[in-house]
């Protein structure tokens, strides 16, 4: 379950945000997550959970937007999202592609309560 380790890497960088702020409480995560990722939102959300139970971001709302594969074909040109497992372009039927979405993993926004400190 390497969803473990990317909520790890979350939880790095959330601690490094609020830590300028002692009584920070973070009420909402919203977290971007590509198709590549391979990342299951059930499995993302447990690891959530786990990591936030006794931490400034317990009973803190995460949502997930999930961003699909998006690729961009060299030969004609085609733009758009593909299935995860045929990464070829459905115009010309080309392996000659490059992904321009999909590859995600970021906090895009953090909802913090604090005491004014």
């Amino acid at each position: 379950m390497h969803e473990m380790s990317l909520m790890a890497g979350v939880f790095d960088v959330i601690n490094k945000t609020i830590a300028p702020y002692p009584n920070a409480k973070v009420t909402k995560v919203i977290l971007v997550v590509g198709a590549l990722t391979n990342a299951v939102p059930d499995a993302l959300q447990l690891a959530f959970e786990v990591f936030a139970k006794g931490s400034p971001v317990e009973g803190a709302v995460l949502e997930i937007q999930e961003v699909p594969l998006k690729l961009k074909c060299d030969e004609c040109g085609w733009e758009g999202p593909v299935d995860i497992y045929q990464p070829v372009c459905p115009k010309c039927r080309s392996f000659n592609v490059g992904v321009i979405a999909g590859r995600e993993l970021l906090i895009k926004s953090l909802e913090v309560e604090t005491d004014g400190d």
